[in-house]
């Protein structure tokens, strides 16, 4: 057993894996609604071994680093399975199957009730606390090797552990509801001693503020009187909204209660009314209380909690935005009408109309976020909130912002309990899988291609360039789905750039398209090897007015841990451009942060300063186009700019309009409103952030040693 799996702690959940049925709206599990109170009840845990002996102090210190694992959830369907997970300590869920003839592999087992299941003593979910876990731990220490016995004692040896004030006292009464349901699971697991009110539907925007704040304040306090290594900076915080499936709106005639009907719903009446209370977001304490709101309310309390566990593992606030589908979806689906047209003028109205709305809808939601240098920022929508504003940029390029989706729930699940990192090596990155295909006659075949290969014969790099450090995109053109199987599993890059056609219709799944045939990605990771890093270079990838079956949704369920993706359709020339500045990227960027200021990188930050340099070269282009900067100074202005994305400066975004003021005849206002007015939706906007890239990081080992 390796070290970190001899370090978490395993919490398993028994699921029976013959039931198979999602919920109705935004496709979760069915069986989790009922596993609520254990993801609760996991919350207020231990999450690995170190946390048995060290103060809340040091634990909240470690949690706030983002530096270790978290939550180590393992969903399981029988005991075989749970005796293939390797951990020190075991923490099994059951789920009321009864279990004949078969050997129980050692773990603590844990019942909604009291009692046993045949000879195996259960222990009641209500009793389940840290003492147990330390308890079972001391029975299993005889039975560990050298090694694992050494672990346990260094940890033992390093760590003060002083349980006279384990908990952090206060007189706060909190209101527990669907909004504040996250951050009281977070304080728990902080260790606050706490009262509750009476779990209700609704609150108060100061309910919500109120345990944003206390979770600040912790977190403050310790970063004030604790040395924090803060070199590689966590998520900070999580925007997560009430959107869901936009199906229900995309082909709303087929959820009338008449289609509903035709199909054989049971009390059709009740569903259609259950789901125009999802799209705008209608659960109040005095809605009628039928099957269906039931399974809508349960649904949404299980995407809280799960919020809620995911930030637990890094101690982080949740800020709710009171956003639903019926407030922003006629947006969307003018934004993707008039931009799929190649209508601009309508386009850059509709999507400034958009932006004004979401903007009121988000104010307050930002006062968290860093005034003066990007802060780390998970969203959990399936909206673009990332287009809303704070200091004078879309929220995307003033921070380093990184989206899950809301549905469909199975794969939500699946990335909410993700809490591991992959550390990769820079030298991974030598050898980058680009797969293109396109027919013969495509006038698109080669922009990218014939780009990549002076990229790899050295025709191609920064002005000025020194890096010894050698990356090469490795071509590839498959025709067929084989083909592609073939070269994914041939593989061992940690990055893969596909660079081929993409669509979503309004009606069925995403699609990429090779030379002869077109695929479905969802087909597709059953069969090939996908890396963690997946960048889609095709049209209508994560579409913002598509169903929840996107194509960067197929490859994050087949284990990717971040994909970016397109939210409309993207321009071939520039989008092969973004490419090989991408490339370049990695080549210049990685060793200056990795080997000469020997620190480690979070493909997050990584990839946002590559968005953000993006949209200021655009910029320039585009006043350029104006008339307003001439273009021979564009490429000193670049560079210039460049230099305060990487690393961040203090109020970067101001600096580079100062700069651009000074390279010409107007003012920075006039700068800000031609950002504001006139350049609207750049083609670097409509690449997202999707899954967990801050949890893929690109170690330097330097860093590593100094961290532990």
């Amino acid at each position: 057993m390796n070290q970190n799996n001899f370090l978490s702690i395993a919490y398993i959940v028994m699921i029976d894996k013959k039931d198979d049925s999602f919920t109705y709206f935004n496709n979760y599990p069915s069986s989790l609604l009922k596993k609520i109170d254990i993801f609760r009840k996991i919350a207020e845990l231990p999450k690995d071994l170190c946390e048995f002996f060290c103060k809340k102090e040091v634990l909240i210190q470690h949690r706030m680093t983002g530096f270790f694992d978290g939550y180590r959830v393992v969903f399981c369907g029988d005991l075989s399975e749970v005796e293939e997970v390797e951990a020190a300590i075991k923490v099994v869920f059951l789920d009321g199957r009864v279990f004949q003839d078969i050997d129980f592999p050692e773990a603590i087992y844990v019942s909604g009730s009291l009692g046993g299941i045949d000879d195996i003593d259960c222990v009641c979910l209500k009793d389940l606390e840290k003492g147990v876990l330390l308890s079972y731990l001391n029975k299993l220490s005889p039975r560990f090797n050298l090694e694992e016995m050494n672990i346990v004692s260094e940890l033992k040896a390093s760590y003060f552990n002083d349980n006279s004030n384990e908990y952090i006292e206060t007189d706060c009464d909190l209101n527990r509801s669907i909004s504040t349901e996250a951050n009281i699971l977070v304080l728990k697991s902080a260790k606050l001693n706490a009262s509750y009110e009476v779990f209700r539907y609704e609150c108060n925007d100061e309910d919500v503020f109120q345990t944003i704040n206390l979770i600040n304040y912790i977190r403050n306090n310790i970063a004030e009187n604790f040395k924090l290594n803060l070199a590689l900076p966590a998520i900070q915080i999580v925007l997560s909204d009430f959107s869901a499936n936009l199906d229900f709106q995309i082909n709303k005639n087929e959820y009338s209660q008449n289609s509903l009907q035709n199909t054989g719903v049971e009390d059709p009446r009740s569903l259609e009314k259950a789901i125009k209370l999802i799209l705008r977001n209608g659960f109040y304490e005095g809605t009628e209380k039928t099957k269906y709101f039931n399974e809508a309310y349960s649904e949404r309390l299980l995407v809280e909690t799960l919020i809620g566990l995911y930030s637990c593992s890094s101690l982080i606030p949740s800020a709710k935005i009171n956003i639903s589908n019926s407030d922003l979806y006629g947006f969307l689906k003018d934004i993707g009408i008039n931009d799929r047209s190649d209508n601009q003028k309508s386009l850059k109205n509709k999507f400034k109309k958009f932006r004004d709305f979401i903007n009121k809808k988000t104010s307050g939601s930002f006062e968290y976020l860093n005034e003066s240098r990007p802060s780390e920022v998970k969203i959990v929508s399936n909206l673009p909130i990332e287009w809303s504003s704070h200091n004078g940029l879309p929220i995307m390029l003033a921070h380093n912002v990184s989206r899950l989706p809301v549905s469909p729930g199975w794969i939500t699940t699946k990335l909410l309990i993700d809490s591991r990192n992959i550390f990769i090596d820079m030298e991974g990155f030598s050898d980058v899988l680009v797969i293109s295909s396109f027919k013969d006659e495509d006038l698109i075949k080669d922009h990218l291609f014939s780009k990549l290969e002076s990229f790899n014969n050295g025709k191609l790099a920064a002005l000025g360039s020194q890096s010894v450090f050698d990356v090469r995109a490795k071509l590839t053109r498959p025709s067929t789905y084989r083909e592609l199987v073939s070269v994914l599993n041939d593989s061992c890059s940690p990055m893969v750039v596909f660079d081929l056609h993409g669509g979503h219709q309004e009606s069925g799944e995403g699609l990429i398209h090779l030379k002869n045939e077109a695929v479905s990605v969802y087909d597709l990771v059953q069969d090939a090897k996908i890396p963690p890093i997946v960048v889609l270079s095709s049209c209508d990838t994560s579409p913002i007015d598509r169903n929840h079956f996107s194509v960067a949704n197929g490859f994050l369920s087949g284990g990717a841990k971040t994909v970016l993706a397109s939210a409309l359709p993207i321009l071939s020339k520039e989008a092969s451009t973004f490419i090989v500045r991408l490339m370049i990227r990695l080549k210049e960027f990685l060793p200056i942060v990795i080997n000469k200021e020997k620190k480690s990188l979070r493909w997050s930050s990584f990839m946002s300063g590559m968005i953000r340099r993006t949209f200021y070269t655009e910029l320039i282009d585009f006043l350029i186009e104006k008339g307003v900067i001439e273009s021979d100074k564009k490429y000193n202005l670049i560079p210039r700019c460049g230099m305060m994305i990487d690393p961040v400066s203090e109020n970067f975004h101001s600096e580079i309009v100062s700069l651009i003021s000074n390279e010409t005849n107007i003012s920075p206002e006039e700068v800000q409103r031609i950002i504001d007015e006139e350049l609207v939706l750049p083609e670097c906007l409509k690449y997202l952030q999707l899954g967990n890239p801050e949890r893929v990081v690109i170690r330097s080992p330097h860093e590593i040693k100094r961290s532990l």
